[in-house]
C-alpha cells in the first residue's frame, strides 16, 4: 500500500490491521492511499481502498479470499508536546489521554507569576490556543486553555506544581560498560555528574559533552566502565550536591558455543546437533542452537527425517577452533528447504510444506552490537514460492543470505512459542512472521544481508565485498526502549533471505563461526 505523504505503513497480519503512520502536520480527515497490491491475485476488498479516507477513528473492511476477513485500515500521527516554565525542577508530566501536563518549580515560587517559556500542544504551525502565553501566569487551580487543530478542540489542564526537592538522582540505567544517570534540578542551571568505583576515593568527572537537558532533567552517559562492578554517582548544581547513589553494571555474558566446538550426532544418524551432551564443558552441553535438521529420535523431525540435511559442520573451513557451521540451502521435489541456524529448537514439520520454529533462548543482558564471520556463496534464484508484500523478485535475481538479531521481552503465551524459546513461526503461515523493527516486544534488533557481491547492514547502503572469502561483520543493534531489560535473545541466520516463503537458490551456503556479543 502506498500512502501519500505517509512515513511508514505497517501490514499486520496477525491482527489484519494496516496501520498508517503520518507526520503531525498531517490533516487525518483526508488521508490518501496512492496504490494497494493484494498478495492473492483472487482477494477482494469490500470497500474502495484507493482514494480519500476520513482515518479520525479506524475503519473495518472485509477482505474477501474464499471466505471474509474483517480488516482495520488506522493511521497514527504522533504529536511532540511540551509544556515548560521558567526555573522548572525536572521535566514536564504530559498526560495526552488526560489532556494534563504538570510541571515542578522549587519550593518558594509564586504560583501565581509564572513564566511559560516554551508550549506545544498539537502540531506544529497549526494549533491554536485560547489563552496567550503571554497571559498563562496564575496557576495556583490549574489553568484550562483550549487547543485547536483541524477544527478540534481539545481542553487542556496546565499544572504548575512546588517541589522541596532542587537536586536529586531520579534514575540510573546501568548497562555492562556504560550507565545513564538522570537527576532533576532546575532548568537552566549548570549540571555536572561525577562517579567512581566503590571503594575508591577520586571522583572522576563526566564530559560536559556526555551530558544532555530537558528543562530540568539532565542525563549523564558514563562511558568506560567495568562489567559486574559497583560504582558510585553524584550530581553537582553550583553549591548543591545530590546524595551519592550507588549502581552494579551488567554482567557481560557471552554467547554458549558460539565459535561451534561442541557438536555431536544425532543418535543412529549422519547428521549434527549443535551441542554435546558428552562435552564435559557447560557451555556446550545443552541446546542453545537449533537448525531446521530436527533432532530426530533425540527431539522433533526435521529436514533431515525426509533426507535433506540443510545444516552441517564444515571442518575444512573455518575461523576459529576445529570447524564452523554451513548453512546450506537445498529442495526436494522443487520445494525449497532454506539453509540455517538459530537460536531456539526446531517445532516440526509441516507435511512436506513447511516447518515450525521456535526462536529464542533466555538472556538478560544488552549488548551494542553482534560480530561474526561469515562466508557466502550463492546464485541465481531458481525456485520461486511466495514472496512477502512489495517484494518482486525473478530467476534472474541471485540469493542472498540474511541474519537477524533481536532482543526482547517476548511472552511466549502472546507469541506462541515456549517459556525458553517464546516466538513461534509456521513457514506455511505468514501471520506468525515477526518484523523485529516494528514489534513492540523487541527491545532491540540488527540486520545484516549478504548479497552475491557485498552487504547491507540495517538497511543501509550496500557495501561491495567478496562474500565467498571469509569476512567479519559487526551488526549494531538498534535499541527500540533504552530502559527495559530482555528476557531472551534471538539469532537467525539463513542461507536464503526468503526461504520462509520458499523462495530462493537451491545451492546458497551460508558459512558462520566465531559469534559473539559485543558490549
Amino acid at each position: 500500500m502506498e500512502v501519500e505523504g505517509a512515513q511508514k505503513v505497517e501490514i499486520d497480519y496477525s491482527k489484519r490491521e494496516v496501520v498508517i503512520s503520518v507526520p503531525e502536520t498531517t490533516d487525518l480527515r483526508k488521508i490518501v492511499v496512492q496504490s494497494v497490491e493484494l498478495d492473492h491475485e483472487l482477494a477482494e476488498a469490500s470497500i474502495p481502498l484507493v482514494g480519500t479516507h476520513d482515518l479520525t477513528s479506524p475503519i473495518e473492511f472485509n477482505l474477501r479470499v474464499y471466505q471474509d476477513y474483517v480488516w482495520t485500515l488506522r493511521a497514527v500521527r504522533p504529536v511532540e508536546r511540551y509544556f515548560k516554565v521558567q526555573g522548572q525542577v525536572g521535566s514536564t508530566t504530559i498526560d495526552e489521554h488526560n489532556f494534563r501536563a504538570i510541571a515542578m518549580l522549587p519550593e518558594g515560587n509564586d504560583l501565581t507569576d509564572v513564566t511559560v517559556t516554551e508550549l506545544k500542544l498539537g502540531p506544529a504551525d497549526l494549533t491554536t490556543y485560547s489563552v496567550p502565553i503571554s497571559q498563562m501566569k496564575d496557576f495556583t487551580e490549574g489553568l484550562s486553555v483550549d487547543v485547536t487543530a483541524f477544527d478540534v478542540t481539545e481542553k487542556w489542564t496546565l499544572f504548575v506544581v512546588l517541589s522541596d526537592v532542587s537536586l536529586e538522582i531520579a534514575n540510573v540505567n546501568p548497562w555492562a560498560t556504560k550507565a545513564y544517570v538522570t537527576a532533576l534540578g532546575i532548568a537552566g542551571n549548570e549540571m555536572k555528574f561525577q562517579y567512581r568505583a566503590v571503594g575508591q576515593s577520586e571522583w572522576m568527572q563526566v564530559p560536559p559533552e556526555n551530558v544532555t537537558s530537558d528543562g530540568g532533567t539532565y542525563i549523564a552517559q558514563i562511558n568506560g566502565l567495568q562489567s559486574s562492578t559497583s560504582y558510585e554517582a553524584v550530581a553537582v548544581s553550583g553549591t548543591e550536591e545530590s546524595s551519592v547513589v550507588e549502581f552494579t553494571t551488567e554482567a557481560d555474558t557471552k554467547l554458549p558455543n558460539g565459535s561451534f566446538e561442541y557438536t555431536s550426532l544425532v543418535k543412529g544418524s549422519n547428521y549434527y546437533k549443535f551441542y554435546d551432551p558428552d562435552c564435559g564443558v557447560e557451555e556446550g552441553q545443552t541446546m542453545f542452537w537449533g537448525s531446521g535438521n530436527g533432532e530426530g529420535p533425540e527431539g522433533v523431525n526435521g529436514s533431515a527425517n525426509m533426507g535433506i540435511i540443510i545444516t552441517t559442520v564444515d571442518k575444512e573451513y573455518k575461523v576459529d577452533g576445529t570447524q564452523s557451521v554451513c548453512a546450506q540451502t537445498s529442495q526436494m521435489a522443487g520445494i525449497l528447504a532454506a539453509g540455517n541456524l538459530f537460536t531456539g529448537q526446531f517445532a516440526g514439520l509441516v507435511g512436506t510444506e513447511g516447518g515450525k520454529v521456535n526462536f529464542g533462548r533466555p538472556w538478560t543482558t544488552r549488548p551494542t552490537a553482534l560480530k561474526l564471520y561469515c562466508r557466502y556463496t550463492t546464485s541465481k534464484i531458481d525456485i520461486i514460492g511466495k514472496m512477502p508484500p512489495g517484494i518482486s523478485l525473478t530467476k534472474e535475481d541471485n540469493d542472498r543470505a540474511q541474519i537477524k538479531f533481536a532482543i526482547g521481552n517476548w511472552e511466549y503465551r502472546k507469541y506462541g512459542g515456549t517459556a525458553d524459546s517464546p516466538v513461534h513461526v509456521n513457514t506455511t503461515d505468514p501471520s506468525t512472521f515477526v518484523d523485529f523493527s516494528t514489534d513492540p516486544a523487541t527491545i532491540a534488533d540488527g540486520d545484516l544481508i549478504i548479497h552475491k557481491d557485498g552487504y547491507i547492514l540495517n538497511g543501509a547502503e550496500k557495501v561491495d565485498s567478496t562474500p565467498w572469502e571469509w569476512a567479519e561483520y559487526t551488526i549494531p543493534l538498534n535499541y527500540h526502549t533504552m530502559d527495559q531489560i530482555p528476557t531472551h535473545i534471538i539469532i537467525s541466520c539463513a542461507a536464503s533471505q526468503y526461504g520462509d516463503y520458499f523462495t530462493g537458490c537451491s545451492s546458497s551456503k551460508l558459512w558462520i563461526d566465531a559469534v559473539e556479543l559485543i558490549y
